[in-house]
């Protein structure tokens, strides 16, 4: 089938221009048959977004001078072209974000693996993203969504950052017969380190997870809700923590501080992994004990591995996973929302712009 193209609501950015957030109108383009038409219900905003509204990340789509973010959605399907079968009218979507470029990696569908760097990104590099009304995608990059998970949905995205962190991990551990991940340490309790505690708590994994404010906090709340310990390295040193923690198997580094991924293979356990997921721009150079970390590394036949983003079977596994936190822990996952904003003519930009000190995960409601 096809639809005619039609005007919608968006909210956009000129990319590099910091404060340039504004709300704007885009043209949906025409159905084809392999694509969806889907209506928004919500999307979330991260420290990418915020990025890319100071003007230090972002490109707009080929001959466009703005660019429509957001790559954090849950979408209701609105219609689908002739060669969509699988979905129909109210099904649940979200999507995946990085669109291959033609490498090797690409080809084999590992477009999270990109080995030019030359992919597209919705939301974020030269494709639109979803903070709009409504809008198309092709039926390949579409995640279905159980109904039962709607409230949840929009953490998915997030959740797949650590759920291809954690399946790395395990697949570079292979390199040894035995390794079991029993003890782990989560550096940084925002969002996404809060989604990589739940899935560790709900693989077993003993966690403890680390930022620089003490409790009480909902942060610290939360972990303590789902078994896992909530530590202060502004009352406990790094060295303390890791010590009364035990032998760590896994830590996932998500602070955005160059120095606590660094200072965290220092405390990494034997044999263990360490899984870097910040990204930390600027310049600002720190000393590091560089003679101890390289040491503490080959000594321990330990790994530091870098990951970034995430491929279809870790959105799959991050679907499974947000259903699985509900049995364990009814009602919890939905405590990551911590602030709900309505898309329309009223919306609080500055609200957008800048993160409360109580504030976990944003996300604006549509329709």
């Amino acid at each position: 089938m096809t639809t005619t193209s039609t005007s919608v609501a968006a909210l956009a950015v000129y990319p590099g221009k910091p404060g340039s957030l504004h709300q704007t109108h885009t043209e949906l383009p025409e159905l084809q048959a392999d694509q969806v038409l889907v209506e928004t219900i919500r999307v979330g905003i991260c420290g990418t977004d915020r990025e890319i509204i100071r003007g230090d990340l972002g490109d707009a789509p080929e001959g466009l001078d703005e660019l429509v973010i957001g790559h954090e959605v849950l979408g209701r399907v609105v219609a689908t072209g002739d060669a969509v079968s699988d979905l129909q009218a109210g099904d649940l979507v979200t999507s995946t974000v990085r669109r291959p470029d033609g490498c090797p990696a690409c080809q084999a569908g590992e477009p999270d693996m990109c080995l030019w760097l030359r992919y597209e990104e919705r939301g974020i590099s030269k494709l639109p993203g979803f903070m709009s009304e409504r809008w198309v995608e092709h039926r390949q990059w579409l995640i279905p969504v159980p109904a039962e998970l709607e409230a949840i949905g929009v953490l998915i995205e997030p959740l797949t950052v650590v759920e291809k962190a954690v399946r790395q991990a395990e697949l570079i551990q292979q390199r040894m017969k035995y390794w079991k991940m029993q003890r782990a340490l989560v550096v940084g309790a925002g969002p996404i380190g809060l989604l990589g505690t739940l899935l560790l708590r709900s693989k077993g994994v003993e966690v403890v997870t680390i930022a620089r404010t003490p409790a009480p906090n909902p942060a610290a709340d939360f972990v303590e809700a789902c078994g896992g310990t909530y530590r202060s390295v502004k009352e406990d040193s790094l060295e303390q923590i890791a010590k009364d923690a035990g032998n760590l198997d896994i830590i996932l580094e998500s602070s955005g501080s160059a120095k606590a991924a660094m200072d965290a293979m220092l405390v990494l356990g034997n044999n263990g992994v360490e899984v870097l997921l910040s990204l930390t721009g600027g310049h600002h150079p720190v000393e590091l004990p560089a003679d101890r970390i390289n040491t503490s590394l080959v000594i321990g036949n330990k790994v530091a591995v870098g990951s970034v983003n995430a491929g279809a079977v870790d959105f799959e596994n991050a679907v499974k996973s947000l259903g699985e936190f509900e049995k364990r822990w009814p009602g919890l996952t939905q405590q990551l929302i911590t602030a709900r904003l309505k898309f329309g003519p009223d919306l609080d930009l500055e609200a957008i712009k800048t993160k409360s000190s109580s504030e976990i995960k944003t996300v604006i409601e549509f329709g």
